[in-house]
């Protein structure tokens, strides 16, 4: 058993890119729609809450559009390459998703929020909003979710669902 370095790292930046390049075309579509993924502070400011359809639309699309996606293809290119067992495959798993959540932090809260089109994120009725100052950004928001919530809780869970996944597809193709 050993891990795919290489394969594991090109792997997470095609993860990134999927990732955050279709956060970022539902966030452009409508800020609305991606309400959970905003500071508190802003939500609370919103004129209107995020109502019933938008966040089954989250959910739906968070789950089925962006994580189921992602931990097939990742458990399946680990398997692929080689990487069995439990541990090696959630070694690699981590690793993509780790990567994932570098790219988001780099890419969608400093690159494209923070300087690109910051105007475009915004949620109808928080204009002008402090929290979407780059510092109350970071401190309230980006830094606790890529530095803490990412890291210590979902890299984890998602590579552990994604080794899990890897072993139930390892031993469906060995008996095909």
């Amino acid at each position: 058993m050993y891990v795919n370095w290489t394969r594991a790292i090109l792997d997470g930046l095609a993860m990134a890119a999927y990732f955050n390049l279709f956060a970022a075309a539902v966030a452009l579509y409508q800020p609305r729609l991606m309400f959970p993924c905003y500071p508190p502070a802003i939500i609370k400011a919103a004129k209107d809450p995020p109502t019933k359809a938008e966040n089954r639309f989250y959910w739906l699309w968070i789950c089925f559009g962006e994580l189921l996606p992602l931990l097939l293809y990742g458990a399946a290119s680990t398997v692929e390459g080689g990487t069995t067992g439990f541990w090696c495959p959630a070694l690699t798993g981590y690793i993509q998703w780790m990567i994932v959540n570098v790219c988001d932090l780099l890419f969608l809260d400093l690159w494209l929020i923070q300087r690109k089109a910051k105007r475009r994120f915004i949620i109808p009725g928080t204009e002008g909003h402090p929290g979407y100052g780059f510092k109350a950004w970071m401190k309230s928001y980006a830094l606790p979710e890529h530095l803490l919530q990412w890291p210590l809780i979902l890299c984890p869970l998602l590579a552990a669902i994604q080794a899990g996944l890897g072993l139930v597809m390892n031993a469906l193709w060995q008996a095909v």
